[in-house]
């Protein structure tokens, strides 16, 4: 399971276009940006599935993005 440490979460405006997307940077830790215009729940709900992706650690695995969000949805 990754630390908290190992991961930075910004909120920025990604207009309407996605709720949020998770990167993996170069030291081996991760940044979560989170789209500003969803409300604080809405915001908490993207924060927890973009860990989830984190602690599946589907940035190591070769399945498709479609198979990872199919995976990884409650």
């Amino acid at each position: 399971m990754r630390l908290l440490d190992d991961v930075n979460v910004q909120v920025i405006d990604f207009g309407n276009s996605i709720p949020a997307t998770v990167t993996i940077n170069e030291d081996g830790s991760f940044s979560i940006f989170l789209n500003a215009r969803l409300s604080y729940e809405q915001r908490m709900q993207a924060y927890l599935h973009e860990m989830r992706h984190i602690q599946k650690d589907d940035f190591f695995t070769h399945n498709t993005v479609e198979a990872k969000e199919l995976h990884n949805k409650h």
